[in-house]
């Protein structure tokens, strides 16, 4: 008798365990899964002078929260934004904006364009970015130049993450922010 109960508590501790488990990845919207588009980039960068000739402001921001959202069937993340420092453009620091990008974690599935995922809560980055003119969203918010080929993540050094892609270019060799000569 004591070996059955035994046997029914952790059985019930393991399905207890799993439901929660199972309940913190929808809530906390964790990937389970990533889908990897891939295309043509209607406008494309080969150099940081491209970047910065084209962008209306650049800046070096902190992310505070992204959100998915999905659009006629395909999935953005609005994050918003602090300004920790502006190369270009007339924002102040400690200013907050929108960045929209194509892709994002919607319904537990990852969305990337080319392996490159949107920005996520915590992260810090400078961004070559344009602003944004369409029906995705309402707010007043803009977007990375060339896709992701405009964002720059900063790792805690302030070093540049690598973007690992399959074709690096000029722009996805850059590995420390003072190689994008902004200042």
């Amino acid at each position: 008798m004591f070996l059955g109960l035994k046997r029914k508590t952790v059985t019930f501790g393991i399905i207890a365990l799993l439901i929660t488990t199972a309940l913190l990845i929808h809530l906390l919207n964790v990937p389970i899964v990533t889908v990897n588009s891939y295309g043509e980039l209607s406008e494309s960068f080969k150099t940081v002078d491209g970047l910065k000739q084209k962008a209306d402001i650049i800046v070096e921001t902190d992310v505070m929260k992204a959100n998915p959202i999905k659009y006629n069937n395909v999935v953005f993340t609005v994050s918003d934004v602090v300004i920790k420092k502006a190369y270009k453009g007339h924002h102040q620091i400690n200013e907050q904006i929108k960045i929209l990008e194509t892709g994002g974690v919607y319904n537990n599935i990852e969305h990337t364009f080319e392996g490159q995922k949107t920005l996520k809560s915590q992260e810090k980055a400078i961004l070559f970015l344009k602003k944004y003119v369409g029906p995705v969203t309402k707010d007043q918010a803009y977007t990375v130049l060339g896709v992701y080929q405009g964002k720059f993540n900063l790792d805690s050094s302030g070093n540049i993450i690598s973007k690992k892609v399959e074709h690096p270019t000029q722009l996805d060799l850059i590995a420390n922010k003072n190689q994008l000569n902004l200042e």
